[in-house]
């Protein structure tokens, strides 16, 4: 359609429908033509001009991945200009606020005679969700793990995890455990790896940053799984607790986030992410952890800003228990590596998990930026090609599957689709909600190997088939 067509379709709705808005008709045009940028690429700048800006940018997004014609390549520059307008805000508001910050405290300190009494030890705790506590006001034990350089001796490691936990400034107060891994190629040396299971360990330490010594440490020869020793095997578990419950509010987090860009708001209890087919957003919610306190996830909605969407999801539903990791949490893309045959969960820098796949045969599978449109549950094909879990990410027969054929994971077998084994799918499936991009490029992943965390997967309900619809994906 071009752009003549488009105002012949506009003056035609305003006619019938004279009593109608130009945000109105935009919004009736996608619903009608969703592959086609045009309709997207007005309604982001409807959007945009009623300072409506993840909205608009989600509309772009959308432009971007519709079929190439009129206004696609307006819609790239828009969405890239806006990108960099709300960021230059973004900068600016956190200086204006660093400033008043600093009035504020020299405002204090030069006019204050002093403290008249105790401070409150309830107030300088802060709210729970700011805090790291539970609903009983506990902390759980905090674990890290951080990977060290290849060849380093062990007199030479031991001094570099000294300076590690010595040199940070954390805003944790109680005493945690690291656990000191061999190298990870790929992955970032001396920095949290929030969701790497350990295998072998070079050691581990217990270390206060109160009084910010070492309060105990065990250091092997070689490294080793070492499950012998107590404190490996108990250090393990809470990590494995710590670990689940960040998952769990990651889920939940950037479901809330994808719905927001999506709607425009976020829903009014987090059991409207759970609903049937098409608005199955998640399968269900996660469990809360057995220490949390409650069987419900703290939700608060009112905590939400517009102009910090992403970051103020930390306080609509807060982290309790654990510290918010000291390198933020980001909104769930998933990246596949055609040249790795590999695909990765990621969360800003942190990788979640890494899955091995199957692909096109003949460069059949489309390199670009995408997105989840629709997710079923046993997708219904000839013979159960498509596995047990489906995620479109485009209308025209691209989809994200399992398969009943394993054997065909790591090859470019498929005519365009992306294959994962059934239970790799259905993990997936468990994590993102539809909006999530996908990101397909040619590059090799960057981490070629990595060792997951325990699997996660929440059962699917019959509300999420489709048993009516037979599907032709480019399997």
């Amino acid at each position: 359609m071009n752009k003549a067509q488009f105002l012949q379709e506009k003056s035609a709705f305003h006619m019938t429908y004279p009593d109608k808005s130009d945000l109105a008709f935009y919004r009736w045009f996608v619903e009608r033509h969703p592959d086609l940028a045009i309709g997207w690429y007005h309604l982001g700048r409807e959007r945009e001009m009623r300072n409506e800006i993840d909205e608009a940018l989600a509309a772009y997004r959308q432009a971007l991945h519709a079929k190439h014609g009129p206004y696609s390549e307006e819609a790239a520059a828009v969405y890239q200009d806006l990108l960099r307008k709300r960021r230059r805000r973004l900068w600016a508001g956190r200086i204006r606020l660093l400033l008043a910050s600093l009035l504020f405290f020299h405002a204090q300190f030069a006019f204050s005679p002093g403290l008249l009494s105790e401070p409150d030890k309830a107030a300088s705790t802060g709210a729970a969700f700011t805090n790291g506590k539970n609903a009983s006001g506990q902390e759980r034990p905090h674990v890290e793990v951080i990977a060290v350089p290849a060849g380093t001796d062990g007199k030479q490691l031991r001094h570099h995890v000294y300076d590690y936990v010595s040199g940070r400034r954390t805003a944790l107060k109680q005493p945690y455990t690291v656990l000191v891994v061999p190298e990870v190629t790929g992955a970032p040396l001396f920095t949290p790896l929030l969701f790497y299971r350990p295998g072998e360990l070079h050691g581990l330490l217990r270390y206060d940053p109160v009084s910010r010594t070492v309060l105990s440490q065990q250091w092997f020869d070689r490294p080793c799984a070492c499950d012998q020793h107590p404190a490996v095997r108990t250090a393990k578990l809470q990590l494995a607790e710590e670990q689940r419950t960040l998952e769990h509010l990651l889920i939940l987090r950037s479901a809330l986030y994808r719905h927001y860009q999506r709607k425009g708001s976020l829903p009014q209890k987090l059991s409207d992410l759970a609903r049937s087919y098409p608005g199955n957003a998640l399968p269900d919610i996660p469990p809360t952890p057995a220490w949390y306190g409650a069987t419900d996830w703290a939700y608060q909605p009112a905590a939400f800003r517009r102009e910090a969407a992403w970051e103020s999801m930390r306080h609509v539903v807060p982290l309790r228990g654990y510290p918010e990791p000291s390198v933020p949490l980001a909104p769930l893309q998933i990246h596949v590596h055609l040249d790795s045959h590999a695909m990765t969960l990621i969360s800003g820098p942190h990788l979640v998990r890494r899955y091995p796949i199957a692909i096109g045969k003949n460069g059949s599978t489309p390199a670009g930026y995408f997105s989840v449109l629709q997710k079923i549950s046993n997708p219904r094909g000839p013979d159960d090609i498509y596995g047990t879990r489906g995620l479109i990410f485009q209308q025209n027969g691209y989809a994200i599957h399992g398969t009943n054929h394993p054997a065909s994971i790591g090859q470019s077998v498929s005519l365009g689709c992306i294959r994962l084994h059934n239970r790799d799918v259905e993990e997936l499936y468990t994590f993102v909600a539809p909006g999530t991009e996908v990101i397909i490029s040619a590059h090799a992943a960057p981490v070629p190997r990595w060792a997951n965390p325990a699997a996660f997967v929440l059962p699917a309900g019959r509300d999420e088939e489709t048993p009516r619809v037979v599907y032709h994906w480019l399997h």
